[in-house]
C-alpha cells in the first residue's frame, strides 16, 4: 500500500472518500534565515502550525510574483486564507472575500493558473453563505476583488444551507483557449460532470467522462494537452466500451480512449502531467516491478511508453509536482534516490540524466516546485531542511557544487519496453545472465555503472554466446548498479540490477 503522503498532496483524507498589503517593518519584517547552506526560507511562515502545507506555486509573468496556494489561513497572524502573492519580499493578502472550509473539512488551495487577464484558484468559496453571487470551487482575481465562474464547481449537496459544497480542484490546462479544470467535480453550474470540464470564459463545458465501476466519482487529478488531444489523469479506472482504462485516459474532441495500458496495479497514483521535449511527461507513483515502464515517472509518444533514467529508486518513493523550465524538467516529491544518484525530494531531468539539486534533507514531502526569476522555489509539508527549522516554503540559494548526475541515458532507436532486456537472477551474486527478447545477445559494447555514476564494469567482464550473456558480479560491492548494452545495429538497451 502507498504511504499517506499521497492523500498530503492529491487531497485530504479520508474525508475525499466519498486587496490589502500587509507590509511589516523592514527592520522586523521580512527576513530571510539561511538554516541550511543551500536553501533559504522566508520567516513569515515560521508560526503555522505543523499540519499545514503549501501545495501550489505558479510564477506569473504578468504580475511578475509568485503566487502560493495551500493550507495555511494565516502567515505570521495575519490572514491570508490558504493563498498569497509573494514579489520576493513581501507577501499580499488577497482573500478576505473567501473561504477553503465547508462540510468536508478545509481544504488546500491546490491549483493557481491566469486565464483571461485573471488569476484563477481552486477549491475556494465565498467566506459566507449569504454572499451573493457565490463562489463555489473556482474563483477568478480581477487584482481587485473575487468573482465567481457561474455556477461554479462543486460535488456535494449541503441540504442545511441548501447549496453546493465546492469541488475539490486539482489541476488547471489552459488549451483550445479554454481553461480545462480536473478534480473531485459532480456539477459545473446546473450541468453534471465527472472528473473534467471546461470554462471559455462565458460558461461551461462538459465532456461525458467515462464512468468508473459501480458509480464511484471520477477522482482526477491532472490534465494536459498533448499532440491536439486533452489527457487527464488521476486515480480512477474508466470504462470505455466495455475496457476498464486505469489512471490516464485521453479525449480526442469526440470520444475518450485509453493510453497503452495505463497504469499497472490498483495502488498506483498519478499526480501531474507535463509536456516536455515533445512527449507527455507522467508522475505519480507507480513502478516498474508491478509492469509499469517506469518507476513514478516516464514517458509516452504518442505509441510508446518509455523509461526515464531507472526514475525513482526509493522504496514507495513518489513525485508530486512536475515544472517545465529552461530546457529543463524539475520534480519534486518524496524520494531519496532518482536515475540511481542521491536527492532528497527535489532533482531535475534534462532529456537524459537525473541531477540532484544540491544534497540538503527535507523531512517531509515537497509538493510543489517552481523556477521564478531564475531561482527554484519548493512548497510543501516538510518543517525542517537538514534539521533546521524551515516551514513549507523555501528558496534554493546554493552554487550546484553539491549537485550529482546520473550516467546520460543514450537514445535508443526503438522503444524501451519492460521486458526487451531480461537481466536474472536479480538481486545478483556471483554471476548474472542477461537475454534479449526476439534476438541475438551478441552486445559491442557493455558497461556497468554503480549509483555515483562511476563505471565499474565492462565487456571484459562478460562471457558471451548468441542467446545470453554472462556478467560477472562477485567482485562488485553490494548495491545498485546501472547497465547500459550497446549493440552491433547502433540499438542501446539500458538496465538496473542490485548486487546482493
Amino acid at each position: 500500500m502507498p504511504p499517506d503522503h499521497f492523500c498530503l498532496r492529491i487531497m485530504n483524507c479520508p474525508p475525499l472518500l466519498l486587496k490589502v498589503f500587509f507590509i511589516y517593518p523592514i527592520i522586523s519584517g521580512i527576513s530571510f534565515s539561511c538554516n541550511a547552506q543551500e536553501w533559504q526560507t522566508v520567516t513569515y511562515f515560521e508560526n503555522i502550525p505543523d499540519n499545514h502545507r503549501v501545495l501550489e506555486l505558479f510564477p506569473d509573468t504578468i504580475s511578475n510574483k509568485l503566487y502560493i496556494g495551500g493550507s495555511f489561513k494565516n502567515i505570521n497572524n495575519i490572514e491570508t486564507r490558504n493563498i498569497t502573492a509573494f514579489d520576493g519580499f513581501q507577501f499580499e493578502s488577497i482573500s478576505p472575500e473567501i473561504n477553503t472550509c465547508w462540510n468536508l473539512g478545509c481544504q488546500g488551495v491546490y491549483s493557481i493558473t491566469r486565464y483571461k487577464g485573471d488569476i484563477i484558484a481552486s477549491s475556494i468559496r465565498s467566506s459566507t453563505y449569504e454572499a451573493d453571487p457565490q463562489i463555489i470551487g473556482i474563483g477568478r482575481w480581477d487584482g481587485d476583488s473575487w468573482h465567481p465562474l457561474d455556477g461554479g464547481a462543486s460535488d456535494y449537496y449541503n441540504s442545511i444551507v441548501q447549496q453546493y459544497d465546492p469541488a475539490i480542484l486539482a489541476d488547471f490546462c489552459i488549451a483550445n483557449d479554454m481553461l480545462y479544470v480536473a478534480g473531485y467535480i459532480k456539477y459545473v453550474d446546473s450541468l453534471a460532470a465527472r472528473g473534467m470540464a471546461a470554462w471559455d470564459g462565458v460558461q461551461w463545458t462538459t465532456f461525458n467522462v467515462p464512468p468508473p465501476p459501480q458509480g464511484a466519482g471520477i477522482l482526477a487529478t491532472s490534465v494536459a494537452k498533448y499532440k491536439g488531444e486533452i489527457y487527464l489523469g488521476g486515480n480512477f479506472d474508466a470504462n470505455i466500451n466495455g475496457t476498464y482504462a486505469h489512471d490516464l485516459i485521453k479525449y480526442d474532441g469526440t470520444a475518450w480512449h485509453p493510453v497503452g495500458d495505463g497504469l499497472v496495479n490498483g495502488w498506483t497514483n498519478m499526480h501531474d502531467l507535463e509536456v516536455f521535449q515533445d512527449k507527455l511527461i507522467v508522475a505519480g507513483y507507480f513502478t516498474q516491478a508491478d509492469g509499469n515502464p517506469g518507476n513514478s515517472i516516464m514517458s509516452w509518444d504518442g505509441e510508446h511508453w518509455n523509461d526515464m533514467g531507472g526514475g525513482i529508486c526509493t522504496p514507495f518513493g513518489a513525485i508530486d509536482d512536475l515544472f517545465v523550465q529552461g530546457g529543463k524538467l524539475y520534480v519534486a516529491g518524496a524520494f531519496d534516490c532518482i536515475g540511481g544518484i542521491e536527492a532528497h525530494n527535489v532533482a531535475v531531468w534534462d532529456g537524459s540524466k537525473w541531477c540532484s539539486i544540491g544534497q540538503s534533507v527535507f523531512d517531509k514531502p515537497v509538493h510543489a516546485i517552481a523556477v521564478w526569476r531564475d531561482t527554484v522555489y519548493v512548497g510543501g509539508s516538510f518543517l525542517k531542511i537538514d534539521s533546521q527549522p524551515a516551514r513549507f516554503f523555501a528558496r534554493y540559494v546554493g552554487d550546484h557544487s553539491t549537485d550529482v548526475c546520473s550516467v546520460p541515458v543514450s537514445v535508443q532507436t526503438e522503444p524501451l519496453t519492460t521486458s526487451a532486456l531480461r537481466l536474472y537472477p536479480n538481486p545478483a551474486e556471483d554471476r548474472m545472465q542477461l537475454q534479449l527478447d526476439g534476438g541475438e545477445m551478441l552486445p559491442n559494447s557493455l558497461r556497468v555503472f554503480n549509483a555515483s555514476g562511476k563505471e565499474v564494469s565492462s565487456l571484459t567482464d562478460v562471457v558471451l554466446n548468441a542467446q545470453t550473456a554472462i556478467l560477472q558480479t562477485g567482485r562488485l560491492a553490494p548495491g545498485l548498479y546501472f547497465l547500459q548494452v550497446g549493440m552491433g545495429d547502433g540499438r542501446v538497451w539500458n538496465g538496473r540490477f542490485v548486487k546482493r
